[in-house]
Parts: structure tokens; sequence; C-alpha cells
């Protein structure tokens, strides 16, 4: 069993899980990445509300909508996908519906967020849009579920997609 080494603040422990699934896994996020992923966990630890609203029906919500409102229904279609993806994988099955629906609804709201912001803010948005499966397989790796060779079905490497006799 690791040692559990805890730290003086939610954020750096946050930050230090993160930079551990990143050790385990050898796959590196850039900064900005990296920093949003860990506020994003800081702001999930504090809330309940995963799933109070099917993602698919905000994403849609959100192409009606317009200005701020837009942008926090994208932001949270994004995330709430990434989190589903990475620490809840077993929802989607739950949902009838794969994890590649979930990271692909994530990164298509990511990447409209950047469409719709200044050009140095959307910079963030294209990253977590292109670095979305990454983050997923972080994630994964801090559930314990990372392994090192691909599933035929997508960039997830999760043990949930392994056949029982490899689990």
């Amino acid at each position: 069993m690791k040692q559990l080494i805890l730290h003086p603040t939610d954020i750096s422990q946050w930050h230090a899980l993160v930079n551990e699934a990143q050790a385990s896994t050898r796959l590196v996020l850039n900064e900005n990445t990296e920093s949003y992923l860990v506020f994003l966990l800081m702001r999930f630890s504090q809330t309940t509300q995963l799933m109070e609203s099917v993602v698919a029906l905000d994403f849609l919500h959100s192409m009606s909508t317009h200005g701020r409102r837009q942008i926090e229904l994208l932001r949270d279609v994004g995330d709430k996908s990434l989190l589903l993806c990475g620490l809840f994988p077993g929802m989607a099955s739950r949902h009838h519906v794969t994890l590649d629906y979930f990271s692909g609804l994530g990164q298509a709201a990511y990447l409209t967020m950047g469409e719709l912001q200044e050009p140095n803010a959307a910079d963030l948005y294209y990253q977590l849009s292109h670095q979305f499966v990454r983050m997923q397989q972080i994630l994964q790796a801090m559930r314990g579920d990372y392994f090192q060779f691909a599933h035929e079905d997508s960039g997830v490497l999760a043990s949930t997609d392994l056949p029982m006799h490899l689990q």
C-alpha cells in the first residue's frame, strides 16, 4: 500500500495527486491544463451536483443560448464529461452510452468554448479539447484504472473496458 502523504491545502493535495498520476502514466499535461484539472477537482470535491442534469441536453441547450450563460453551460458539459470519463466510467454504461460518447461531448464543449472566447482566453479551451483523452487517462490513473495498452475501440485505457479474464 502506498504511503499516504497529507498536504496542507486542498489545492496542494489535488496537485500532488494529479502529479502522481502523470508520473505513473508517463503522460504530461502542460501547466495551464494541469492547473485547470486541479481546480476542476477542487470544485468537484466541494459539490455533489455532478449528475443533476443530462449532459447531452445541457450541450443542446447551450447551442440555443448566448453570452455568459452559453459559456457556463459549455464549461459544465466539458467538466462533467471529463469527470464522468475519468472518475466514474461505470456511469456511462448505466446510461447506455460509451465513454467515447462523453469524451466526444466534452471535447466538443471545450472546443466550442474556445471558438467563443477572445484569442488570449481561447487557447486554454483549445488545449482542454485537444488534451481531453490525456486528462481522462490521468483521472483514471487516480482511480487505479490505467493500463499501458489501448482498448481497441477507443483511446481510453481503463480496466472497466477489459474482458473479465483480464481484470
